[in-house]
């Protein structure tokens, strides 16, 4: 169990790529349109709307609610789409780890490994699901973008895999090369 509310660096760099870990405690969100934004606001001097040092950012869009839902689906997004925005994000705004689905680009990874971050996946195709660990959410910044508005969200044990550690290791490159090792000794019977 990983208590975001007080997240280190050191905690972040004892993950290892393809532990498990269960979220708990408040984390922001922000997507393309928000990262945009912030670097735009970066750029002018301005100060943003919310804090993110030693935060964890969750690469998603949440859908509005129905009934009695704090949020409606919120599954993540493709981190790829972030991988630009990556090293301005950790290097100039203190974020310590990023939330999202599929692999992240080489310019991304070289930004986690250098600023000792990590990269922890949500399980894509689930949004619904995702959605149960979310107890609270609110909007804290950029409430004109609608769904791609920065919310913070405080979630109970969300799962998470860590993709890429803060020594820059990508389970999406280790992964394949362990598994096509373990298929290796599997002896085949030929009929």
């Amino acid at each position: 169990r990983v208590n975001l509310d007080t997240l280190t660096q050191a905690e972040v760099a004892s993950w290892k790529p393809g532990q498990v870990l269960l979220l708990n405690g408040k984390m922001l969100t922000g997507r393309d349109a928000a990262h945009k934004r912030i670097q735009d606001m970066l750029a002018k001097g301005e100060q943003l709307p919310v804090d993110f040092t030693n935060r964890i950012i969750y690469y998603v869009g949440p859908v509005d609610p129905v009934r009695d839902e704090v949020v409606g689906p919120a599954g993540p997004t493709t981190a790829t789409r972030m991988d630009k925005f990556t090293r301005m994000m950790l290097e100039k705004t203190g974020l310590i780890a990023m939330v999202g689905k599929a692999e992240r680009g080489p310019v991304a990874i070289d930004a986690i490994k250098d600023n000792k971050a990590a990269y922890l996946m949500a399980v894509g195709g689930s949004a619904y699901l995702v959605s149960k660990a979310i107890k609270t959410a609110k909007v804290v910044g950029f409430g004109d973008l609608g769904m791609e508005a920065i919310y913070e969200f405080e979630v109970e044990d969300m799962p998470v895999t860590v993709a890429v550690d803060s020594s820059g290791t990508s389970v999406h490159n280790t992964g394949p090369k362990e598994w096509q090792a373990r298929i290796g000794k599997i002896p085949v019977a030929v009929a």
